[in-house]
Protein backbone atom coordinates (compact mmCIF):
# COMPACT_ATOMS: atom_id res chain seq x y z
CA UNK A 1 0.00 0.00 0.00
CA UNK A 2 1.51 3.19 -1.17
CA UNK A 3 0.33 6.47 0.54
CA UNK A 4 0.80 10.22 -0.50
CA UNK A 5 1.01 13.31 1.95
CA UNK A 6 0.47 16.52 0.26
CA UNK A 7 2.26 19.43 0.83
CA UNK A 8 0.52 22.66 0.49
CA UNK A 9 2.06 25.99 1.19
CA UNK A 10 2.15 26.63 5.14
CA UNK A 11 1.66 22.73 5.93
CA UNK A 12 3.13 22.35 9.35
CA UNK A 13 2.40 19.36 9.88
CA UNK A 14 3.32 17.29 6.89
CA UNK A 15 6.40 16.11 8.59
CA UNK A 16 4.41 14.79 11.26
CA UNK A 17 1.80 12.92 9.33
CA UNK A 18 5.04 11.61 7.10
CA UNK A 19 6.80 10.47 10.46
CA UNK A 20 3.42 8.48 11.46
CA UNK A 21 3.07 6.52 8.87
CA UNK A 22 7.27 5.75 7.95
CA UNK A 23 8.82 6.05 11.71
CA UNK A 24 5.96 4.39 13.37
CA UNK A 25 4.29 2.19 11.18
CA UNK A 26 6.87 1.55 8.44
CA UNK A 27 4.39 1.96 5.84
CA UNK A 28 5.50 3.11 1.87
CA UNK A 29 4.64 6.89 1.95
CA UNK A 30 5.75 9.92 -0.10
CA UNK A 31 5.64 13.61 0.08
CA UNK A 32 3.24 14.71 -2.91
CA UNK A 33 3.47 18.56 -3.72
CA UNK A 34 0.12 20.32 -4.28
CA UNK A 35 1.38 21.46 -7.40
CA UNK A 36 1.19 18.05 -9.00
CA UNK A 37 -2.15 16.93 -11.48
CA UNK A 38 -1.43 12.91 -10.41
CA UNK A 39 -1.73 10.36 -7.58
CA UNK A 40 -1.27 7.62 -10.02
CA UNK A 41 0.44 4.95 -8.17
CA UNK A 42 -1.05 6.01 -4.66
CA UNK A 43 -3.58 3.69 -2.61
CA UNK A 44 -4.43 6.70 -0.46
CA UNK A 45 -3.64 10.20 0.08
CA UNK A 46 -3.27 12.42 3.62
CA UNK A 47 -3.93 15.68 4.05
CA UNK A 48 -2.18 17.60 7.26
CA UNK A 49 -2.88 20.03 9.08
CA UNK A 50 -1.31 23.52 9.40
CA UNK A 51 -2.16 27.01 8.23
CA UNK A 52 -2.82 26.98 4.41
CA UNK A 53 -2.17 29.78 2.05
CA UNK A 54 -5.27 31.65 1.79
CA UNK A 55 -6.42 30.36 5.01
CA UNK A 56 -7.40 34.26 6.09
CA UNK A 57 -10.36 34.40 3.58
CA UNK A 58 -11.35 31.16 5.07
CA UNK A 59 -9.80 28.03 6.22
CA UNK A 60 -9.35 25.34 3.31
CA UNK A 61 -10.76 27.54 0.72
CA UNK A 62 -7.77 28.55 -1.64
CA UNK A 63 -5.74 25.17 -0.89
CA UNK A 64 -9.28 23.58 -2.02
CA UNK A 65 -8.62 24.94 -5.63
CA UNK A 66 -4.87 23.63 -5.84
CA UNK A 67 -3.86 21.57 -8.46
CA UNK A 68 -4.02 17.72 -6.82
CA UNK A 69 -7.38 18.50 -5.82
CA UNK A 70 -8.63 17.11 -8.60
CA UNK A 71 -6.95 13.87 -8.13
CA UNK A 72 -7.71 14.04 -4.51
CA UNK A 73 -11.32 13.86 -5.61
CA UNK A 74 -10.91 11.26 -7.83
CA UNK A 75 -9.24 9.08 -5.39
CA UNK A 76 -12.24 9.69 -3.55
CA UNK A 77 -14.70 9.00 -6.10
CA UNK A 78 -12.86 5.80 -6.70
CA UNK A 79 -13.15 4.18 -2.86
CA UNK A 80 -9.63 4.59 -1.88
CA UNK A 81 -8.67 6.06 1.78
CA UNK A 82 -8.85 9.71 1.68
CA UNK A 83 -7.81 11.29 5.02
CA UNK A 84 -7.69 15.02 6.15
CA UNK A 85 -6.64 15.90 10.14
CA UNK A 86 -7.37 19.65 11.07
CA UNK A 87 -6.58 21.86 7.92
CA UNK A 88 -7.10 19.17 5.88
CA UNK A 89 -10.33 18.61 7.03
CA UNK A 90 -11.15 21.75 6.01
CA UNK A 91 -9.89 21.12 3.19
CA UNK A 92 -12.10 18.17 2.68
CA UNK A 93 -15.33 20.27 3.39
CA UNK A 94 -14.46 23.20 1.27
CA UNK A 95 -13.82 20.30 -1.52
CA UNK A 96 -17.37 18.74 -1.10
CA UNK A 97 -16.05 15.48 -0.44
CA UNK A 98 -17.41 16.44 3.40
CA UNK A 99 -20.70 17.82 4.34
CA UNK A 100 -20.88 20.91 6.82
CA UNK A 101 -17.73 23.11 7.41
CA UNK A 102 -15.17 24.09 10.03
CA UNK A 103 -16.28 27.86 11.41
CA UNK A 104 -13.91 30.00 14.01
CA UNK A 105 -14.00 28.24 17.69
CA UNK A 106 -16.89 29.60 19.82
CA UNK A 107 -14.05 31.25 22.04
CA UNK A 108 -12.65 33.10 18.94
CA UNK A 109 -9.52 31.91 20.35
CA UNK A 110 -6.59 29.66 18.87
CA UNK A 111 -6.60 25.73 20.90
CA UNK A 112 -3.99 23.56 21.90
CA UNK A 113 -4.46 21.40 23.81
CA UNK A 114 -5.00 17.24 24.32
CA UNK A 115 -8.60 16.91 25.05
CA UNK A 116 -10.73 13.39 25.73
CA UNK A 117 -13.00 11.41 22.55
CA UNK A 118 -15.24 9.05 22.08
CA UNK A 119 -14.77 6.68 19.14
CA UNK A 120 -18.10 6.52 18.18
CA UNK A 121 -17.74 3.37 15.38
CA UNK A 122 -15.42 1.62 14.88
CA UNK A 123 -16.23 -0.29 11.97
CA UNK A 124 -14.73 1.74 9.40
CA UNK A 125 -11.06 1.75 7.31
CA UNK A 126 -9.87 3.77 10.00
CA UNK A 127 -10.71 3.07 13.17
CA UNK A 128 -11.26 -0.82 13.26
CA UNK A 129 -8.50 -1.23 15.90
CA UNK A 130 -10.67 1.04 17.96
CA UNK A 131 -13.95 -0.08 20.21
CA UNK A 132 -17.04 1.29 19.94
CA UNK A 133 -17.45 4.16 22.61
CA UNK A 134 -13.80 4.02 23.85
CA UNK A 135 -12.39 6.77 25.30
CA UNK A 136 -9.01 8.22 24.21
CA UNK A 137 -7.20 11.36 24.27
CA UNK A 138 -5.80 12.88 21.12
CA UNK A 139 -4.39 16.37 20.83
CA UNK A 140 -6.41 19.62 18.95
CA UNK A 141 -4.83 22.72 17.98
CA UNK A 142 -7.12 24.64 15.84
CA UNK A 143 -8.73 28.30 15.59
CA UNK A 144 -11.04 27.42 12.96
CA UNK A 145 -12.49 23.81 14.19
CA UNK A 146 -16.07 24.34 15.19
CA UNK A 147 -17.89 21.91 12.92
CA UNK A 148 -21.27 23.36 11.51
CA UNK A 149 -24.13 21.80 9.50
CA UNK A 150 -27.74 22.02 9.22
CA UNK A 151 -30.06 19.84 11.58
CA UNK A 152 -30.66 17.77 8.27
CA UNK A 153 -27.17 17.03 7.22
CA UNK A 154 -26.58 16.50 11.03
CA UNK A 155 -29.26 14.06 11.31
CA UNK A 156 -28.09 12.14 8.43
CA UNK A 157 -25.14 12.30 9.87
CA UNK A 158 -26.30 10.68 12.83
CA UNK A 159 -28.70 7.86 11.36
CA UNK A 160 -26.16 6.55 8.83
CA UNK A 161 -23.07 6.39 11.66
CA UNK A 162 -20.74 9.29 9.47
CA UNK A 163 -19.97 10.34 12.70
CA UNK A 164 -16.67 8.95 13.81
CA UNK A 165 -15.31 11.04 16.80
CA UNK A 166 -16.56 12.88 19.20
CA UNK A 167 -15.34 15.22 21.99
CA UNK A 168 -15.73 13.04 25.23
CA UNK A 169 -15.88 15.18 28.39
CA UNK A 170 -15.79 19.49 26.70
CA UNK A 171 -16.50 20.76 23.83
CA UNK A 172 -13.61 22.99 23.34
CA UNK A 173 -14.53 24.68 19.99
CA UNK A 174 -18.03 24.73 19.85
CA UNK A 175 -18.85 21.96 17.27
CA UNK A 176 -22.34 20.91 17.04
CA UNK A 177 -23.19 17.80 18.28
CA UNK A 178 -19.48 17.78 20.01
CA UNK A 179 -18.37 16.51 16.79
CA UNK A 180 -14.99 16.27 15.99
CA UNK A 181 -14.80 13.76 13.05
CA UNK A 182 -16.51 12.17 10.11
CA UNK A 183 -16.70 10.25 7.31
CA UNK A 184 -18.39 10.20 3.65
CA UNK A 185 -21.36 8.11 2.79
CA UNK A 186 -19.33 5.31 1.96
CA UNK A 187 -16.66 5.58 4.85
CA UNK A 188 -13.17 5.96 2.31
CA UNK A 189 -12.97 9.79 3.07
CA UNK A 190 -12.18 10.57 7.44
CA UNK A 191 -11.87 13.92 8.15
CA UNK A 192 -10.69 15.38 11.68
CA UNK A 193 -9.94 18.05 14.22
CA UNK A 194 -7.47 16.40 16.22
CA UNK A 195 -4.19 14.95 15.16
CA UNK A 196 -3.25 11.43 15.63
CA UNK A 197 -0.37 11.81 13.59
CA UNK A 198 0.72 13.47 16.81
CA UNK A 199 -0.51 10.63 19.31
CA UNK A 200 2.13 7.61 17.76
CA UNK A 201 4.63 7.14 20.41
CA UNK A 202 5.16 7.04 24.07
CA UNK A 203 7.44 9.81 24.02
CA UNK A 204 4.99 12.28 22.34
CA UNK A 205 2.30 11.27 24.85
CA UNK A 206 0.45 9.45 24.21
CA UNK A 207 -0.36 6.23 21.20
CA UNK A 208 -4.24 6.31 21.22
CA UNK A 209 -3.33 7.88 17.32
CA UNK A 210 -1.42 4.65 15.96
CA UNK A 211 -4.16 2.29 15.97
CA UNK A 212 -5.76 5.12 13.23
CA UNK A 213 -3.02 4.75 10.87
CA UNK A 214 -2.71 0.84 12.17
CA UNK A 215 -6.49 0.34 11.38
CA UNK A 216 -5.79 2.28 7.48
CA UNK A 217 -2.75 0.06 6.45
CA UNK A 218 -4.83 -3.26 7.04
CA UNK A 219 -7.66 -2.33 6.11
CA UNK A 220 -6.69 -0.94 3.08
CA UNK A 221 -4.06 -3.59 2.19
CA UNK A 222 -6.79 -5.96 1.90
CA UNK A 223 -8.60 -3.75 -0.40
CA UNK A 224 -5.85 -3.10 -2.55
CA UNK A 225 -4.79 -7.00 -2.56
CA UNK A 226 -8.50 -7.67 -3.33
Amino acid sequence: MKIAVVVFPGSNCDVDLYEALHSACHADVEYVSHRQKSLAGFDAVMLPGGFSYGDYLRAGAIARFTNIMPAIIKMANEGKPVFGTCNGFQILTEAGLLPGGLKRNDSQRFVCKTVPLEVVNSHTLFTSHYQDHERIALPIAHADGSYYADEKTLDELEANNQIVFRYATENPNGSLRNIAGITNKHGNVLGMMPHPERAVETILGSTDGLRLFESLLENGRIKVEA
